[in-house]
């Protein structure tokens, strides 16, 4: 098992062929000729804009007036010269010079800048890479972003359509920021010392966390505004939304004994299951809020006589250490917790579509790949996928999406479909990719702490 341990906490370097494409001349619509002007339209920084541009022996050059005016450069035109700064970058154009200046270091271009009805034309990939910037495509359309990025992001997840929460920690505490995940803009949500992370509503709206005394709040991430909902001071663990985003599940308690349940309208708090059994964690919820899955972990047993623990010459048996899998029915007339495993396997990314089964990654005792396996009230064990060894497991509506190595320098992405169990093979990222991020069609990874988005194809950078 290569990364299981270091990615089971969180929630890319792009494979050649990816890159490749990434890195080619951008596509656009050719003009008539190479000396007519025409209007092309491209996505810069998250807003559509037209730029004119023409095609020069089958490369396209864009007006530099109109892309430099675009991503918000200062610009100095003067005797030909034309100097812009952006992102503490400066970059010289010379009319006619077959290159460029960039921070004080020459960069050579295919083509001349090209000086049409008294407007310069240079190709936009070198004009934006040149101020930091990046290009893809996607969905026909060329997508530019010139946003200075986030750095340091970490435990990404998705906050509807083209957002990210991301957050970063340090000797004060935790800050939570929204990403825009089209230009890369960023701005702050939260700012905590000891709170709990924000965990997105089903239909990414709102977030809920505690704060450091266990009182649970929800931001509404449209105005950034934050409702206490209860003071509750007790332990909260863990954080779950119900389906239909009027309630939170959480476990209870310093030990995890208690799953309780939030109502948001009254902040009233309820009981809904009592096993008597400690240190719950994993906490997954059915639908209909009838049916539990979660693990439980046991931990070592003191194997001496002593009755001391505070001496050194106690013993302690590790070997006890075991994570099962359990389930618990309100709807039964007697309910009570059911253990679905009884394997000494680590189990870790433990997920449930319905309350009934369970789908897991199984880490090996000794040397030896991890798979993905599932296990029902019938503790009927089945594997899923464990062609490779699988690093990672994400469901989200109803999908696995599974991160497994396949290679020393390379891992892929594969979606299982948990009805028909159809497997699609989706992308090929490298080895260093140490998480994944999933949201209905949404996809991104983690890689040396950069995010990536999926983009039609290409890979965006949306933190550094």
């Amino acid at each position: 098992m290569k990364k299981a341990f270091v990615v089971s906490m969180v929630a890319t370097v792009l494979t050649t062929s990816v890159v490749s494409a990434v890195s080619a001349a951008p596509v656009m619509k050719p003009a008539a000729s190479t000396a007519e002007v025409q209007n092309s339209t491209l996505t810069i920084n998250g807003n559509s804009i037209i730029v004119r541009s023409i095609v020069k022996n089958g490369e396209t050059l864009v007006s530099l007036r109109d892309v430099t005016k675009a991503i918000g450069a200062q610009a100095e035109v003067h005797n030909g010269t034309t100097v812009i700064k952006l992102n503490d970058h400066t970059v010289t154009f010379q009319n006619n010079a077959k290159h460029l200046v960039v921070d004080g270091a020459k960069v050579n271009l295919n083509q001349p800048v090209t000086i049409i009805a008294g407007t310069s034309y240079v190709a936009l990939r070198p004009l934006i890479s040149s101020v930091g910037g990046t290009i893809v495509k996607r969905n026909g359309l060329l997508e530019v972003s010139t946003v200075a990025l986030f750095e340091g992001a970490e435990n990404p997840r998705f906050a509807g359509a083209d957002r990210l929460i991301v957050s970063k920690s340090d000797t004060n505490g935790r800050s939570d920021y929204l990403v825009d995940t089209t230009s890369g803009k960023y701005e702050l949500l939260l700012t905590t010392d000891g709170g709990s992370d924000l965990l997105i509503s089903p239909n990414a709206d709102q977030a809920a966390y505690t704060n450091a005394e266990g009182a649970v709040y929800v931001m509404d991430l449209k105005t950034k505004a934050s409702k206490r909902i209860t003071s509750d001071n007790s332990i909260k663990p863990e954080l779950v939304w119900s389906a239909d985003g009027s309630a939170i599940y959480f476990l209870q308690g310093d030990k995890g004994s208690v799953i309780a349940k939030l109502n948001l309208a009254d902040g009233a708090i309820t009981k809904v299951v009592e096993d008597k059994v400690d240190y719950k964690e994993n906490l997954n919820v059915s639908a209909d809020g009838k049916r539990f899955i979660y693990t439980v972990t046991t931990l070592g047993k003191v194997t001496s006589d002593v009755t001391n623990v505070d001496e050194d010459n106690v013993s302690i048996d590790f070997s006890a250490n075991q994570q099962q899998i359990y389930a618990y029915n309100n709807e039964l007339t007697k309910p009570k917790a059911a253990k679905l495993t009884t394997s000494t396997d680590d189990k870790v990314f433990v997920w449930s579509v319905d309350g009934q089964k369970a789908y897991y990654v199984s880490v090996p005792s000794e040397d030896g790949k991890a798979s993905l396996l599932s296990v029902d009230s019938s503790q009927k064990t089945t594997s899923v996928y464990g062609d490779t060894d699988v690093e990672q497991a994400v469901l989200s509506g109803g999908i696995l999406y599974v991160l497994a190595a396949q290679d020393d320098r390379n891992s892929v992405i594969v979606s299982i479909d948990t009805v028909t169990g159809k497997q699609t093979k989706l992308y090929t990222v490298s080895s260093d990719v140490s998480s994944l991020t999933v949201a209905g069609t949404q996809i991104a990874v983690t890689e040396n702490g950069r995010v990536l988005v999926q983009a039609g194809g290409s890979w965006r950078a949306v933190t550094k």
